[in-house]
């Protein structure tokens, strides 16, 4: 957890493992604030444990949540006395995720002779969701927000729908933290889409000109790591349009994507490049309905297990 001048990170596993998002706390003066939570009781335990030697006697007044998935915010609930904030958006489609309680029963009761079952147990069963809870934000916007720790001063960018229909960057000096538009060693499942509109967010923290640059997972890095990134979304952007300007299913993309073997073969979770493939296609079908999020984890599943 190194200090940048009252910035401390925690960042609990590496690349290639689903739910474990980077958390940034913000420590000044008399002031703390949180933005992410992790996905269960326990982690989030362990981080407040690992924050306590900066923290001290402070009490976190405010959480910030990127984006309402689980793995960003189901440890709310462990900072009872902070104000948690997100966007409107994302509030909206809150009923749209997964509870805690709805990701227990998936992870141990989806049939583990089905690829989605045998998935979900081989990457989420190490969480406890048993323990987590969903706590909403209990203040919304839209637009821009700013607000002040200690002496730092917070700003808070709206960028979706773009991974989720509700992100949010948050910028701290010539710090920030991209939640899940920026995946750093793995392929990314957005989820909301169209790419371009991820490509515009990140688009948008390069016009910060930061120094340091947080991903919703992987290590952290500079502008440099940020444009490579953008390579890649790019590159993503113009073959699934091409594949589906010739008629190719998002399966047959996946293959075509894939099967040489060289399309950033070092980066982890291959699978969930289908995600992202089948949300783009029903963008450049007509955009009005997403793909729900078991499909597409369905979708995944069988193309890895293959």
């Amino acid at each position: 957890m190194p200090d940048t001048d009252g910035l401390y990170l925690w960042a609990p596993e590496g690349t290639g493992l689903w739910g474990y998002a980077n958390c940034l706390w913000i420590i000044s003066g008399s002031d703390a604030a949180v933005i992410d939570t992790p996905y269960d009781g326990p982690l989030t335990e362990a981080m407040i444990a690992a924050a306590r030697p900066w923290l001290g006697e402070r009490t976190v007044r405010t959480v910030v949540n990127t984006h309402a998935n689980g793995d960003h915010s189901f440890g709310n609930h462990l900072f009872p006395e902070a104000e948690i904030i997100g966007t409107s958006a994302g509030q909206h489609h809150q009923q749209h995720e997964p509870t805690p309680q709805e990701m227990h029963a998936l992870v141990n009761n989806t049939p583990a002779g089905l690829p989605l079952g045998r998935y979900l147990r081989d990457h989420f069963s190490v969480f406890d969701f048993t323990s987590a809870q969903l706590t909403l934000p209990t203040k919304t916007f839209a637009g821009r927000h700013t607000f002040t720790v200690g002496e730092k001063e917070v700003e808070l960018y709206e960028v979706g729908p773009a991974h989720h229909v509700g992100d949010l960057v948050a910028r701290i000096g010539d710090v920030v933290c991209t939640g899940d538009i920026f995946f750093h060693g793995d392929h990314p499942p957005h989820w909301a889409g169209p790419l371009q509109n991820v490509i515009n967010a990140c688009e948008l923290v390069l016009s910060f000109d930061p120094r340091v640059i947080v991903p919703g997972h992987g290590r952290p890095t500079d502008r440099a790591g940020l444009e490579e990134y953008l390579i890649y979304l790019r590159t993503v952007q113009r073959e699934v349009h091409r594949c589906y300007e010739a008629g190719l299913s998002a399966e047959k993309a996946m293959d075509e994507f894939i099967q040489e073997g060289d399309f950033y073969p070092h980066l982890g979770l291959p699978e969930r490049l289908l995600i992202s493939i089948a949300v783009e296609y029903s963008h450049l079908q007509d955009g009005s309905t997403l793909p729900p999020i078991l499909d597409l984890c369905s979708k995944a599943a069988a193309w890895s297990y293959q």
